[in-house]
């Protein structure tokens, strides 16, 4: 698929895509949205986090010492087994709610040309090869590269930590849930939803989780 409109003598159109076309490669590359991990009931994680096969084993080994008339130790290590499950529970939470978090950085409505005209779309909508305009102010929909420019500063600390504006020429890359601090200026669209790097990002930390190990009294 052509990532971008190209007028009949080689440069990008100024009239971007056409809505029929929008249409089709919707249809295509699918809604852009920042995957989300599929959320799981809070008491199954943490129940899950309780019942695992090394849990089992420490569990059982409670029980038994309780049995052998070492109560002390039986309930040291079912102490043990508790804290660590909900460590590794809260570790689990807190990167699911990250991911939810990325997710909100996207725009809600994008201003795109369509059939040669500027038209305010909603973000979900966006396709590879739509034409943006850019606005001061605004978040970036998904992840562009500049094909115009009149002073463009996006702010970047989201994905890289620099707190610095930083200045973005032609043909330079714009990533989705990034912020214009200054801008002027058109970009298409290469890359939507799961593709973007913040949807990368996502995915990578809503699969955070944390291995069974055996805790340690």
């Amino acid at each position: 698929m052509d990532p971008a409109p190209v007028a009949s003598d080689g440069g990008l159109s100024r009239a971007g895509l056409t809505a029929a076309e929008a249409r089709r490669r919707l249809a295509e590359s699918g809604p852009n949205l920042v995957p989300t991990a599929r959320s799981t009931p809070v008491w199954r994680a943490l129940v899950g986090q309780l019942v695992h096969f090394f849990a089992g084993v420490l569990w059982v080994a409670g029980i038994l010492a309780i049995i052998g008339g070492l109560p002390q130790l039986g309930i040291a290590i079912f102490a043990v087994v508790v804290i660590n499950g909900l460590f590794a529970f809260a570790q689990e939470y807190r990167a699911e709610a990250a991911a939810a978090r990325l997710r909100d950085l996207v725009p809600r409505r994008a201003t795109v040309i369509r059939d040669g005209a500027p038209r305010d779309v909603d973000a979900t909508e966006l396709v590879p090869g739509d034409l943006m305009v850019l606005n001061g102010g605004d978040r970036v929909s998904a992840d562009e590269l500049v094909v115009e420019r009149h002073g463009i500063q996006v702010d970047e600390s989201i994905l890289t930590g620099e707190s610095v504006p930083r200045s973005v020429e032609a043909g330079g890359p714009l990533r989705a849930g990034t912020f214009l601090v200054l801008a002027e200026g058109r970009a298409v669209v290469q890359s939507t939803g799961a593709a973007t790097t913040l949807g990368q990002l996502a995915t990578l930390t809503g699969n955070v989780t944390r291995p069974p190990t055996p805790p340690r009294a």
